[in-house]
């Protein structure tokens, strides 16, 4: 009950969230190609930066109308055609995938409580290790982009669940299942191909000691085959059309080594502490110490995990490291949705970490109070979260914003603000009393903007800071400061004087 309770609140609340504007990739990676696939009458995905399974998923709101139309048409093919293609360029297609794409997002949540059950966990640590996921609004507000990001991560926590059962039961059944899950990740998106390590390092890890080398080179010859047999088939393009494949592959790896507008970073070491900085004070909470509190159970828990199954615990830690050090030691640019695919992971080790602090814990008494603390904060704080920033998409209004940035300007009297233009004017026009902290610009310690009206051009933003803003009012269908270059509505922002002028390039600081 306690994680069909996750699974609902995450697929209601992403329901609630999901008119919310624009996205630059949804248009042009997913729904013209789908155009095309249905268009030329071949159902099969175009070579692109991207692999096919998102198109597929894409592709499966037209289905039903396909099937109707054979029945109602007597399986006239250009009738049939001609219904998915008017289906596909429907006013409301867009909104529809991005509800599909929710629900399958929301199954990572059963992966990983299925995965701790596995590994024989207790029922509370389960349900945590899936609220990791389901109540992280960095995992919710991804879920509702038509992109490749959140299907990998469903993969990824598939993988995850195969693996606890191998090692549950030792059937090498599981393995090879595990390795489906792989493939179809890598068909998810080509990042997702580092989820082979995990499972090709526990065929090696549980091979019998008295087979020959033969049989191992054999086994792991044998995952490899099934995990490439599934990307394929997610990804026939790959065959279909071998060399625009590799050209497009090869085109997207070369521009993420090369950078990306304000989310470049200078080498590996910027850009791995940058990722740890997500992962640790943003990805599990929006509140930054709660957010820190999991991250560090999480370290515990990896260790609680080698520590008392040696094998399961290094296959399980050795995937997170395996691909932060390869993405970012290879690539310069660095864009938070990329690194989703390890929250199953860490989501399973936070669980075990908190179970770890609670077994340490002398009395009965700081025991509850550690239950007591994860439910409220965590718990209790993410799903309100989750909740609050639906109903911020839903309900926009730029007059509202500018009232609540007054009163919070109001409600800090020993800063100094500075209010922009647009946001003076709003003020104005709805005769709000400005406090007084707010009225003398030139000694201003922080400023109150429209980014979008009043900063600089998008692409100039500093972005990848989790401190980039004092507080955001409006919408919060991403997390701003590390999408600062989001082309959605409009909101008002709180920065430092020196973040304003540096990061956003605001012209009417004095």
């Amino acid at each position: 009950m306690p994680m069909a309770a996750i699974f609902s609140l995450f697929v209601v609340t992403g329901f609630r969230g999901v008119d919310f504007g624009y996205h630059w990739d949804e248009v042009e990676a997913q729904i013209k190609p789908v155009q095309q696939m249905v268009s030329t009458g071949l159902l099969f995905p175009r070579a692109s930066g991207y692999p096919g399974f998102s198109k597929w998923l894409t592709l499966l709101p037209a289905v039903p109308v396909g099937l109707k139309a054979v029945i109602d048409n007597k399986s006239d093919p250009r009738l049939v055609q001609a219904a998915m293609l008017a289906k596909v360029d429907g006013p409301g297609f867009l909104l529809t995938a991005r509800r599909l794409y929710i629900v399958f997002s929301a199954f990572a949540i059963v992966c990983v409580w299925a995965a701790a059950l596995s590994l024989r966990r207790p029922w509370w640590e389960a349900t945590v290790a899936a609220a990791g996921v389901g109540l992280s609004w960095e995992y919710a507000y991804h879920a509702r982009w038509v992109a490749t990001d959140c299907p990998l991560v469903v993969f990824s926590a598939l993988t995850l669940f195969m693996l606890a059962l191998y090692f549950r039961g030792q059937r090498p059944l599981w393995l090879y299942v595990a390795a489906v899950a792989a493939g179809f990740a890598t068909g998810a998106k080509y990042q997702g191909v580092v989820l082979i390590v995990p499972v090709l390092l526990a065929g090696v890890l549980t091979m019998p000691s008295g087979r020959a080398g033969g049989h191992l080179t054999l086994r792991l010859v044998a995952l490899c085959a099934v995990a490439f047999a599934a990307f394929l088939i997610t990804t026939p393009e790959t065959v279909i059309d071998p060399f625009a494949n590799w050209e497009e592959l090869l085109r997207i790896s070369q521009y993420y080594e090369t950078g990306h507008f304000g989310y470049t970073v200078s080498g590996a070491w910027q850009h791995l502490w940058l990722v740890l900085i997500y992962l640790s004070v943003s990805f599990f909470s929006p509140y930054k110490a709660v957010a820190l509190a999991l991250f560090a159970s999480a370290v515990a828990g990896a260790v609680g995990y080698v520590r008392s199954d040696r094998r399961l615990g290094v296959v399980l830690v050795c995937f997170p490291i395996a691909f932060l050090l390869f993405f970012c030691g290879k690539y310069h640019t660095m864009i938070v949705r990329n690194y989703l695919l390890v929250a199953p992971f860490l989501a399973l080790f936070a669980a075990r970490g908190l179970y770890e602090i609670g077994t340490r814990l002398p009395r009965w008494w700081l025991r509850w109070s550690l239950a007591g603390l994860v439910a409220v904060a965590f718990l209790g704080g993410g799903a309100w979260w989750l909740i609050f920033a639906a109903q911020s998409v839903r309900h926009r209004n730029p007059e509202e914003e500018v009232r609540d940035a007054l009163a919070y300007v109001g409600k800090h009297p020993r800063t100094r603000f500075e209010l922009s233009p647009r946001v003076t004017s709003l003020a104005k026009l709805q005769q709000l009393p400005v406090p007084p902290n707010a009225q003398a610009a030139a000694d201003a310690d922080e400023v109150v903007f429209f980014p979008r009206a009043e900063g600089i051009d998008i692409f100039h933003w500093k972005t990848n800071d989790p401190w980039l803003t004092k507080a955001v009012f409006g919408p919060l269908e991403v997390n701003f400061n590390w999408y600062s270059t989001w082309q959605g509505p409009d909101r008002v922002v709180v920065m430092t004087k020196d973040k304003a002028e540096l990061a956003a390039g605001v012209w009417f600081v004095k």
